[in-house]
């Protein structure tokens, strides 16, 4: 009896890097061996699993995927970022609020890469961040969406507008009051100089901050109970630059640019 194809791609870890292998195009047993580090006996058995199942063929020596095995294959890589994104974080991604990212970009996020997930000591919860947006001078931009105000925000901004980069921020309704009324005069100072790019949104945000910059998503989630923790997690890739400026874009365009106070 042939083996469910479930069972095929998942049961064995060699055939399914079998398949990842042919979709770079038909390869022959040499480079196939020498790839998965294994020999010919040993893989001779899994390769005939694979063809019973018409995912590959063979012609000589040469093995390639067919048509269904390439669009399985394909599935699967989807499957496989998912669960590696979702599987290798789900402590984190499990125990906390995720659902004010819109369904489109959750569907992305696993192709971002991997992430790490770190522990804030206690008593660092700005100091932490601070690291983080020091990285922001060296860059081009900064986009930031935070529902929290650092104490030195002003010196922060002033540095780095003064580095040439270009900075956004969309900050929460409380963020916004709190800013009017106890900073008001250092708020004006940058409002008035017309460097950075402000926005409110018009309601309570359900993270505690996001910063992009570079390649890098800076993240801080709210807990399933709506509580801030001392955890944080970071993503660095090429992907996590456009998934980041996705995320800002669906922000921005529902809030109110800040242009005098």
């Amino acid at each position: 009896m042939k083996k469910p194809i479930v069972e095929v791609l998942l049961a064995s870890e060699k055939r399914r890097n079998v398949l990842l292998l042919l979709l770079d195009g038909p390869k022959e047993m040499e480079i196939l061996v020498k790839s998965l580090k294994t020999n010919r006996t040993a893989l001779l058995p899994q390769l005939r699993i694979l063809k019973e199942s018409h995912l590959i063929t063979k012609d000589a020596d040469t093995y390639q995927l067919t048509t269904i095995g390439k669009l399985i294959v394909e599935e699967m890589i989807v499957f496989l970022r998912t669960t590696d994104m979702f599987g290798e974080n789900r402590d984190y991604l499990g125990t906390h609020f995720i659902d004010f990212i819109p369904t489109y970009l959750l569907k992305k996020l696993p192709q971002l890469g991997s992430c790490n997930v770190i522990d804030i000591p206690i008593g660092d919860f700005f100091d932490s961040d601070t690291d983080f947006l020091e990285k922001a001078i060296t860059s081009k931009y900064m986009l930031q969406i935070t529902s929290t105000l650092h104490p030195m925000f002003h010196e922060f901004y002033a540095e780095v507008i003064e580095q040439g980069v270009d900075v956004s921020v969309i900050m929460s309704p409380e963020v916004y009051e709190k800013i009017k009324h106890e900073y008001y005069d250092d708020f004006k100072e940058l409002i008035d100089i017309n460097l950075i790019s402000f926005y409110v949104y018009p309601k309570s945000l359900e993270f505690v901050s996001f910063i992009l910059a570079d390649q890098c998503i800076n993240f801080r989630l709210f807990t399933q109970e709506g509580k801030s923790d001392n955890k944080k997690m970071l993503i660095c890739s090429p992907a996590a630059l456009e998934w980041g400026k996705e995320l800002f874009e669906y922000y921005r365009r529902q809030s109110t640019p800040i242009i005098e106070i």
